[in-house]
């Protein structure tokens, strides 16, 4: 039994980082998506994912006869350390006064981002990963007195995630939501969060 299964599990994830993500329509039509510089976002403690997606069955005749697929958008929860108050305002779309250092809770006016972290596995495999295009949201916070144990406390925040509205020629011309690899020797991973690699920049180690 399990002859042949590799068993494997993720045990581990660091290096969280963002890059702002501007989309500007060519002189063909073509969206087009450009990514700031990837930045850090904060320590994080853990990324969960959940996927929306479902099915529906049509009945004719008395029978159910079609299954409908649908999908809807990707949900990472992301506990992580205190964000510095800069990045704070950027991806909760408020306001940051460089002068004094201060966050100014302004009404919000979001912009989307794309997400990279580095997951482990239990084997030791480095999975890389950008999610392309999100929007962030939570980002509440608790304080509690201070005792004697050890007790402190950190932010939670979701990252939303959709397809992008640009296609590329790995996908068949289709967006995509997400990127993740191993770092298993096809392809040279060294720069990976230096800049947003989409599909189409992935190119297999010759």
């Amino acid at each position: 039994m399990g002859a042949g299964i590799n068993f494997n599990e993720y045990r581990g994830v660091k290096g969280l980082v963002i890059a702002e993500l501007t989309e500007t329509v060519n002189t063909q039509g073509e969206v087009v998506a450009t990514y700031g510089t990837p930045q850090a976002l904060s320590g994080v403690q853990k990324v969960g994912g959940e996927v929306a997606e479902g099915t529906e069955t049509h009945y004719y005749d008395d029978v159910p006869a079609i299954v409908i697929d649908s999908e809807g958008e990707d949900t990472y929860s992301l506990t992580v350390s205190i964000p510095e108050k800069k990045t704070r305002a950027l991806i909760e779309g408020t306001t940051y006064d460089t002068a004094t250092g201060a966050l100014i809770s302004t009404p919000k006016k979001k912009k989307y981002f794309a997400l990279g972290f580095t997951a482990e596995k239990t084997d030791g495999t480095i999975e890389k990963n950008w999610v392309y295009k999100g929007k962030f949201s939570g980002g509440g916070k608790e304080h509690n007195t201070k005792t004697d144990g050890a007790e402190t406390s950190n932010m939670e925040y979701t990252f939303t995630s959709i397809h992008t509205n640009e296609v590329f020629t790995k996908t068949g011309g289709k967006p995509c939501k997400y990127l993740s690899v191993e770092d298993n020797g096809k392809v040279d991973l060294k720069d990976f969060f230096k800049t947003v690699i989409k599909p189409d920049d992935l190119v297999a180690v010759a």
